[in-house]
Order: C-alpha cells, then sequence, then structure tokens
C-alpha cells in the first residue's frame, strides 16, 4: 500500500468512527426517555423518569393476562389504552418484591390521581399502585 492509499484508508477509518460514534450517541439520546413518555401536567407528583402504576394482576407467563388486558383496553376508551402495559416487572424500579421475576399487568400515569381515573372508569382494582422508574424501552 502506498502513502497516499494508506492516508486514505486512515481517513476512512476515521470517518466511520466518527459516525459509528454519532450513530451510539443519537440511539443513547433517544433510550433515555421512559418508554411511553407521559405528557406533561401541571399535577405531576413524581420526579422526572417516574410514573404512577397500578399493578391489577401478575403471572409468570404473560400469556395469562391476555384476557384480563383484552377487558380492561375495551374498558377505557381509545386515548387511554395507551396506559396499559403488560411488562416483566424488572422493566420498573419501585415494584414491591412479589412481583419479581413475574409480569404485570398495570395502568400507568403521569399523577396518582390520573392512575385513580382510569382505574374508576374501568371498574378495576389494583393490586399494589406506587411511583415507579421504567427501565425498558419498547
Amino acid at each position: 500500500m502506498s502513502p497516499s492509499e494508506a492516508e486514505r484508508a486512515s481517513r476512512g477509518r476515521g470517518r466511520l468512527a466518527v459516525v459509528l460514534l454519532c450513530a451510539l450517541a443519537v440511539l443513547t439520546a433517544c433510550s433515555r426517555g421512559s418508554p411511553a413518555s407521559p405528557p406533561s401536567r401541571s399535577d405531576r407528583t413524581t420526579s422526572p423518569g417516574r410514573v404512577w402504576l397500578a399493578v391489577l394482576r401478575s403471572a409468570q407467563d404473560p400469556n395469562e393476562l391476555d384476557s384480563p388486558y383484552a377487558d380492561l383496553v375495551g374498558a377505557l376508551d381509545e386515548g387511554s389504552v395507551t396506559h396499559v402495559v403488560v411488562s416483566p416487572s424488572a422493566c420498573y424500579t419501585g415494584l414491591p418484591s412479589r412481583y419479581e421475576g413475574r409480569y404485570v399487568l398495570g395502568v400507568w400515569d403521569v399523577s396518582k390521581h390520573g392512575v385513580r381515573a382510569l382505574l374508576d372508569s374501568t371498574g378495576a382494582r389494583e393490586g399494589w399502585i406506587g411511583a415507579v422508574a421504567s427501565t425498558c424501552v419498547d
């Protein structure tokens, strides 16, 4: 390889490194928000990155939550459906240990009042409610 070819190859690797670093920076920035970043509200009662979650049911197998999930989604208006989750409990910090290693069916909102309003509109009763941080990205 001649010196000019070596210089071009070196510049090409340098450009590739810059492109890869930029892509990594974009991906990292995109993954910092919560999976379903909640809309801003004046009654926010959690710290940034945290939401309120009401766990309605849990199961070892997420398929066991299909029917309760469908019932819950059917009872909500279309705009609230995105507030229903079936997720591994490991996706939330702040859950009680009884949910460890299980999948949870839950309803979330940015405030406890918002979660209660969603629950009231469906007639559902929570097994647990509290502030959590979501650690998984959809």
